[in-house]
């Protein structure tokens, strides 16, 4: 991702609604896969670590890094108290079978081949390790927004699972969310892609009335969420194990 852009989240990250209820939802979904004996919980493309003090907050005993690719960001980072390394998901600096759960936040629609990172994350992660990953979705949402953001694709819940299963992981959960917005978003990508002046607008914060809208409607899906997959929405998010070798 551009760096410029990368850094213009670090401005957002702790208060848009997108930011705030997605951290949410995947708090949720780690807490509830987490080993009671957890160790070792690694983030890759960690960003300026909005996630990783959550996760702080969420897994004191836990022993938490960052993995980032922009420099700048990793030291915005631990500026906030993280431990973040530069690297890549293609080439982690993370010895094999050493992470208990790995995350990649809307990562892997940055890669021009989402194998090896895949293949990688497979092998840092130990035998019964978890694999949590969250994409943007829908190819038909595809607008300006998404190049703005230099996302190679948007995935489906078939293509997802695909390429995590072709790797050899096993699949726990997946399943769409901010689905209740969707309307919205596809009337609003279809005034992008007319229109390349909205490109950009969702790096803005929107006026705080409309932010709070948002992200009410937005955080109903964390309750739902709770109980039952959602059949649709503009993110995917998935649960992925690496089976021990007798399980294999």
């Amino acid at each position: 991702m551009d760096e410029a852009l990368l850094l213009r989240f670090r401005e957002l990250e702790d208060s848009h609604w997108w930011f705030v209820v997605r951290r949410f939802i995947v708090m949720d979904v780690a807490r509830r896969w987490a080993p009671h004996d957890l160790g070792n919980v690694v983030e890759v493309g960690c960003g300026t670590g909005g996630t990783l003090v959550a996760l702080k907050e969420g897994f004191p005993d836990a022993q938490l890094e960052g993995v980032e690719p922009v420099a700048e960001a990793a030291r915005l980072a631990r500026a906030r108290g993280c431990g973040v390394v530069c690297g890549t998901f293609e080439s982690l600096p993370l010895a094999s079978c050493s992470v208990d759960m790995l995350l990649a936040l809307d990562v892997l629609e940055h890669l021009p081949d989402d194998g090896p990172g895949l293949v990688e994350a497979f092998r840092v992660l130990r035998p019964g390790g978890h694999l949590i990953v969250s994409v943007p979705a829908l190819p038909s949402l595809w607008g300006p927004h998404d190049e703005l953001n230099q996302h190679v694709r948007r995935y489906t819940a078939a293509s997802l699972a695909a390429a995590v299963c072709a790797v050899g992981f096993h699949m726990e959960r997946e399943t769409y969310f901010n689905c209740l917005l969707l309307p919205v978003g596809w009337v609003a990508r279809a005034v992008a892609r007319r229109s390349r002046r909205f490109a950009s607008a969702g790096l803005n914060q929107p006026s705080w009335p409309v932010n709070g809208a948002l992200r009410d409607v937005f955080g109903l899906e964390r309750s739902l969420l709770r109980h039952r997959d959602l059949p649709f929405g503009m993110s995917l998010l998935l649960v992925a194990t690496r089976l021990a070798a007798s399980s294999s």
